[in-house]
Order: C-alpha cells, then sequence, then structure tokens
C-alpha cells in the first residue's frame, strides 16, 4: 500500500517544505506585511483535494514546527492552521464548485480568520495593534491563489493524485 501512495505522500511533504521556505525568506522590512501566507496556502489546498487524509494531530505538529522555525509565540501557528483545516474540511463540498475567483474570496476570508488569531495571540502576549494593515497578507494570499492552485492542480495531474470525495 505504501509504494502506491508514496508520490502522494512526497508531493505533500515537498510542497509543505517549500511553502515553510518561502514563509522564513528574509525579505526587507517594507515588504515582509505583503508576504501571502504560502504554509496555510498549502494546507488550504491539501485539505480540500485530500479531505478524508487531512489529520488536526498533523496540522497540530506543522503549526508547531512553524512556531519554531518563524520564533512566534508557541501555539500561533496551530491555533491558525486547526482552525483553518476546520474551517476547510466543513466547506470543501461547497468550495469545489467555485470558479477560481470565488476561491480567492473564501482564501481571503480563512487568511484574513487566521490574521486575526495571530494577532490575537501576539496581542496576548503585549504587541501593539497597528491598524487593519495585518490584513495585507490575507489580500496577497488571495492574489496568488489562483496561480498556487493552478501549478498544484498540474502536479496532482501528472502525479495522478484523484480529488477524494
Amino acid at each position: 500500500m505504501l509504494p502506491d501512495r508514496f508520490p502522494v505522500y512526497f508531493l505533500i511533504v515537498l510542497t509543505v517544505f517549500v511553502a515553510m521556505l518561502l514563509d522564513v525568506y528574509p525579505l526587507a522590512l517594507e515588504y515582509r506585511i505583503f508576504r501571502p501566507q504560502f504554509t496555510l496556502l498549502v494546507v488550504i489546498y491539501w485539505v480540500y483535494i485530500l479531505p478524508q487524509s487531512s489529520s488536526m494531530a498533523l496540522l497540530l505538529l506543522l503549526g508547531m514546527l512553524l512556531d519554531v522555525t518563524v520564533g512566534s509565540p508557541l501555539g500561533q501557528h496551530p491555533l491558525m492552521l486547526v482552525l483553518v483545516g476546520y474551517l476547510c474540511l466543513r466547506s470543501y463540498r461547497r468550495v469545489r464548485h467555485f470558479a477560481r475567483w470565488q476561491e480567492s474570496l473564501w482564501v481571503l476570508l480563512l487568511v484574513a480568520c487566521a490574521q486575526l488569531l495571530a494577532y490575537w495571540v501576539q496581542a496576548l502576549f503585549g504587541r501593539p495593534m497597528d491598524g487593519f494593515e495585518f490584513l495585507l497578507p490575507a489580500v496577497a494570499s488571495a492574489c496568488c491563489w489562483p496561480l498556487l492552485a493552478m501549478v498544484f492542480d498540474r502536479l496532482r495531474r501528472y502525479y495522478r493524485i484523484a480529488r477524494q470525495v
């Protein structure tokens, strides 16, 4: 059974690894606020494609790894990933029938919820809120979603990974 599923697991781990690298890639201070949430986008995509294979425990572990890698307060990313994973699992049947621009709007809402949670956690640790500019990564993520989904769809077709119902 493992040799049949190996390309699937390899592709998921590879895409998550690349997304984490993009999340920690150093940018100039003035551009960091526009960085899309790549790991969150990859999680959203794979939860929509393989909902029965999704695991909240793995999302927790991935979130903890992100917290350690990025240096954010412990628990911020697991909370974000589990909330977004849950919302994706509850809505994947409807979202599959959306057009790409509608998917982008849904991704905007998901990432905005995750950003609100992240800034709430950071406010608990004493970081002051700076207006609504914390929602700019949600807008950037929604703009990146059509391209990312197209690339991942091609990869999925190349490796013959079928959507789960």
